[in-house]
């Protein structure tokens, strides 16, 4: 009796040269079929053994039988790793409204979307999960990131019908320590031995986990009781709201500190009832809402969003709304944070393709329940190795072509230490991943720097930084990074477009791994001069891959840092490749884009974003 990793099943991608395992009886002999030849091997003392297949050419669909386990539509074809945190995890259906039309069924892609938990006792041997081929139903829960990386190289690589293999691993709100091993923990970073030996007492997180549900379960019990007799109407199509405030949807002054707030409004559609919601395509969106939002349109939900990060979106049931009047209710409610609808964000319908805005000032407004602020959460995934052990460690031995990156936004709260412990971990990957299962120190890996963003409630410059720290990062060999610092949201921390952010991953693919001579990189700070002329002195920044050197959203403006401590914002002119400003006295430090969401962006010729930077050595 043998069992085999949940990843290596029916419909999996297979490299050329890959490493595929499980487990039997100790010292039991195990015979395999694959591609017309046949292995035998034995399992070792602790009842693993292993195999490697090796195929000179792509395709399938082939058998593999090991033992008496038959695994039937295997492929050989390129295989990537996925991971990081809840950006790489955004869905394909959150970037549908935008970008629906580069959206649509792959079967050349297929996914192995590994299912998200953590252990901090010790590493798993298996994950839970299933190959999945990229389209109907499955696209929608597809990660964005990985579905437009891919479509990405299939559309510049040769069109030979070789299908790719995407193993994604990544889980939201997870730091770089979440993802190193215990041993690497308490030897280099002894700092976080506390925070793990916490977690690793028995029973500790799931006594936290449930008591803070209970807590949070009992807060919501109170305001919906609260809210009684007010939650059972106030959603109701023909309730008479003529006594409410009328006021803007965006405006949010004076909401109670925590609670619920209701909004409605009355559309009018002067369309026949039998022509409403005749295509799929129509839906509510009502961008993004703290903490939680309900939509009821007709009396009947909509869309129901139980926390801040995700977008409000909503398909409209068929025939739900009628020629002439409509009614749309809103409740919102503030739990750890107030009420708040977010300005900025898109509100609208979306009927037969024709927008119907949302965000006007012709709202009924009342507030509901006033509650004392709801007992925080818990979170554990950004503890050190709990991610590790149970997504990482049952993936070691892969066989794949190179890695896709995008995690950073978790450590902000302390970003001086991405750098090391960045490099530290990338050295563990490489230890574990590669063709036939061995170790490759060059494997590719390509990672994202954090997007643009501005946290309400951050601390000043920390995203900068660690954007900072990412870019450092490029001195580990064989790595590159796709700039993202203009693909996100002020206000939003998971923006919606992730085509660009894996189409940025995939030229970096194509050119590391499948040799195509591509532009994959943005203008790259490469030195500073100073020049000390007749009244003022010149700084002059130079660029590689800058051809083109240009800027969108006004002039580049840099900061420049003087020896006494002083600061000047100066603008800075573009001169062929490079930019020049006046400075005063010798720089000691010059920085540009260095903020968490920059004014402007510096672009080459091929609309690659140049990284914000730091140069300190002048």
């Amino acid at each position: 009796m043998i069992t085999l990793p949940a990843f290596f099943d029916d419909g999996m991608i297979l490299a050329k040269n890959s490493h595929v395992w499980g487990w039997a009886s100790p010292g039991a002999k195990i015979s395999a079929e694959f591609l017309g030849e046949k292995f035998e091997t034995r399992s070792d003392a602790d009842g693993k053994f292993s195999f490697l297949f090796n195929s000179a050419n792509f395709g399938g669909p082939f058998e593999l039988k090991i033992e008496n386990k038959i695994i039937s539509d295997v492929y050989i074809g390129r295989v990537w790793f996925c991971g990081g945190q809840s950006n790489m995890e955004s869905p394909v259906s959150r970037s549908r409204i935008e970008l629906g039309e580069f959206i649509g069924d792959d079967e050349r892609i297929r996914a192995f979307l590994v299912e998200k938990e953590m252990n901090f006792i010790e590493p798993q041997k298996d994950v839970k999960g299933k190959w999945n081929v990229v389209s109907g139903e499955f696209l929608n829960h597809m990660y964005a990131v990985p579905y437009f990386f891919a479509r990405k190289l299939l559309a510049e690589l040769p069109d030979d019908g070789v299908k790719i293999g995407l193993v994604c691993a990544p889980a939201g709100g997870t730091a770089i320590e979440s993802w190193l091993p215990e041993e690497i923990v308490r030897e280099k970073y002894p700092h976080y031995i506390p925070d793990l030996e916490v977690v690793q007492q028995p029973g500790f997180v799931e006594r936290q986990t449930e008591d803070a549900e209970s807590a949070k379960n009992a807060w919501i019990l109170q305001l919906n009781e609260k809210d009684a007799g007010l939650k059972e109407k106030w959603f109701e199509k023909n309730f008479d709201d003529s006594d409410w405030e009328t006021r803007p949807l965006l405006d949010n002054s004076n909401f109670p500190a925590h609670g619920s707030v209701w909004f409605r409004k009355k559309i009018m559609l002067p369309v026949s009832a039998g022509d409403t919601n005749i295509n799929d395509s129509d839906i509510l969106n009502f961008g993004r809402v703290e903490d939680s939002v309900t939509v009821y349109i007709n009396g009947v939900e909509v869309a129901h969003i139980p926390y801040q990060y995700p977008p409000c979106t909503g398909m409209l049931p068929k025939n739900l709304l009628v020629s002439g009047e409509n009614t749309i209710a809103v409740r919102v409610v503030g739990e750890c944070l107030s009420p708040l609808i977010v300005p900025g964000k898109d509100y609208f319908l979306q009927i037969s393709g024709e927008r119907i805005p949302l965000a006007d000032n012709d709202w009924k407004y009342r507030e509901g329940a006033e509650m004392a602020a709801c007992p925080p959460g818990v979170w554990f995934y950004s503890r050190p190795c709990g991610v590790y052990n149970y997504l990482l460690a049952p993936l070691l031995g892969l066989s794949v072509e190179g890695a896709i990156w995008y995690q950073g936004e978790s450590n902000t709260y302390a970003p001086e230490r991405y750098e090391v412990m960045f490099d530290e971990f990338v050295k563990f990957f490489r230890k574990n991943f590669g063709a036939g299962g061995r170790g490759d120190k060059n494997l590719p890996f390509i990672f994202t720097q954090l997007a643009n963003f501005i946290d309400p409630q951050g601390d000043g410059e920390n995203w900068a930084e660690l954007r900072e720290q990412q870019r450092r990062c490029l001195k580990i060999p064989q790595t590159a990074m796709a700039v993202a610092i203009d693909c996100g949201e002020y206000n939003d921390l998971h923006p919606y477009d992730k085509k660009t952010v894996g189409e940025r991953l995939a030229l970096h693919a194509l050119r590391m791994v499948y040799n195509k001579k591509v532009i994959s990189d943005g203008p790259n700070v490469s030195k500073i001069s100073y020049e000390n002329g007749r009244e003022n002195g010149k700084i002059k920044i130079f660029f590689e891959n800058a051809r083109g050197l240009w800027t969108k959203n006004g002039r580049p403006q840099l900061e420049i840092f003087d020896k006494n401590g002083g600061v000047r914002m100066v603008f800075a002119e573009i001169k062929g490749n490079a930019l020049v400003a006046s400075c005063e006295n010798k720089p000691v430090k010059v920085r540009y884009g260095f903020s968490d969401c920059p004014a402007t962006t510096l672009y080459n010729a091929a609309f690659l974003p140049a990284s914000p930077f730091v140069i300190e050595e002048i």
